[in-house]
């Protein structure tokens, strides 16, 4: 049995930055969503213990959206992961991966701000690259 859940409000953290395009501010915001895999392992018979574990990993997922419209936004990163494992089958209540989650929101913050910095000149290039093509 696999599960694929998305957990929006566990990290539902989002940064703005404001950058100048050729005398133009332009307004990128960045949210980082989480998306969790779980997957239940192991053995379970009638007359025995329960061998079963849920394995889940949680891939922190970051979307760029600009004030300017949908024409480049997209997926920045999603290299930001969290996993471990709990006793018993994967169910949609088990609440592992949500508490690890709300635990590490400092670091994925942390990792939200580094991804919009490391974004920087990749979306000058796109946008020079949309201004090229809008000009001619």
């Amino acid at each position: 049995m696999s599960l694929t859940l998305i957990a929006l409000a566990a990290t539902a953290a989002t940064h703005s930055v404001q950058i100048d395009h050729r005398g133009t501010p332009v307004q990128a915001t960045y949210t980082a969503r989480t998306e969790i895999q779980a997957k239940t392992v192991g053995a379970k018979a009638p007359t025995r213990m329960s061998m079963q574990r849920c394995q889940w990993t949680a891939t922190i997922i970051v979307d760029r959206a600009l004030n300017s419209g949908p024409a480049l936004a997209r997926t920045v990163s999603s290299d930001k992961r969290f996993s471990g494992s709990e006793h018993g089958a994967c169910m949609p209540g088990h609440q592992a991966a949500e508490r690890t989650l709300a635990r590490n929101e400092a670091d994925i913050r942390e990792h939200l701000i580094a991804v919009a910095e490391k974004d920087h000149a990749p979306l000058l290039a796109e946008l020079d690259a949309v201004r090229n093509l809008a000009t001619n």
